[in-house]
């Protein structure tokens, strides 16, 4: 959005909460197919929201492979060569998970971007699955008007119905504390890449606790976000209602789970252990019924 000359109003936190990413928790029922966050693997599903809310459309592609991955230099180039970057998704480095960035520059077939904080450009690995291609302004909502339409959305993504791969809101919550209580994990050996798949040694079990933690934390945004929709709208007052709610779901009870073995340092032994867990799957679930309360702000 910078470089097409947009506010800085729609920035990463604005597409954030547009998309739900920071309201809805999501649980993945495999373990061994990870999630980052809701727009991590159903991006599909949110990516009209994202480009509604900006007033662009946009292209995107998906399945790409090694057969026709060449197909589409021509035209990254392209919009590089007008200053525009390109989203793309594809693995970092030796890691199993996909991740999104945006290419920025090219030399001849290899192309640069930036991904996760990234300070400097590095070479984008030649195994990208995606792209997104933003392409002609279109009519835009007003601000006021998308960030009450996301603040109203906040029900319908605590309560969004599960899927055969993933659960969501409330019930990502109540599948992420029985996890450690259901076997789910008894026939994972410690020694299973599944457990190590970061190279930093204060990272371990992030498929199956390190990300939901993350997920819990990093979306208390979503006060921001709430925050700017009271200014654009200050006719909803029950928005005030909800501060201190997202501040002990997202803050404190983040806080409160970071503090208990290890954190995002847990050691596969202790996640197979049922009972040193069942605290940890305690407060989860202690955690999770602050939504509850959010969901009464809104029924009232």
């Amino acid at each position: 959005m910078e470089c097409l000359g947009e506010a800085r109003e729609y920035d990463y936190w604005f597409f954030s909460s547009v998309t739900g990413d920071s309201f809805t928790q999501i649980f993945s029922k495999d373990p061994y197919y990870s999630t980052l966050c809701l727009t991590d693997r159903l991006l599909s599903d949110v990516i009209d929201s994202a480009f509604d809310s900006c007033g662009y459309t946009y292209d995107y592609i998906n399945g790409i492979n090694a057969e026709n991955r060449t197909d589409h230099y021509d035209r990254i180039r392209e919009y590089i060569d007008r200053g525009i970057p390109v989203i793309v998704k594809t693995k970092t480095g030796n890691s199993v998970i996909d991740d999104y960035g945006v290419i920025c520059g090219y030399e001849d077939d290899v192309f640069y971007y930036l991904i996760g904080g990234d300070e400097k450009p590095a070479v984008c690995p030649d195994r990208f699955s995606e792209l997104i291609f933003i392409k002609d302004k279109k009519e835009r909502l007003p601000l006021a008007e998308v960030y009450r339409k996301t603040v109203m959305d906040i029900p319908e993504m605590l309560n969004r119905s599960e899927s055969k791969d993933f659960s969501f809101g409330i019930k990502a919550f109540i599948d992420w504390a029985n996890s450690f209580q259901n076997g789910m994990f008894d026939k994972i050996s410690v020694d299973d890449p599944l457990w190590y798949t970061h190279d930093c040694n204060t990272f371990s079990c992030w498929n199956t606790h390190g990300n939901y933690l993350c997920m819990l934390g990093t979306n208390l945004c979503a006060n921001g976000f709430l925050e700017r929709a009271l200014q654009l709208n200050p006719d909803m007052k029950f928005i005030e209602k909800l501060f201190p709610l997202f501040q002990r779901h997202n803050g404190d009870g983040f806080h409160s789970l970071l503090g208990m073995e290890r954190g995002f340092g847990i050691h596969p032994k202790v996640i197979k252990d049922k009972n040193r867990m069942k605290p940890v799957s305690g407060k989860i679930l202690e955690t999770s019924r602050i939504l509850d309360e959010i969901l009464d702000v809104f029924k009232s």
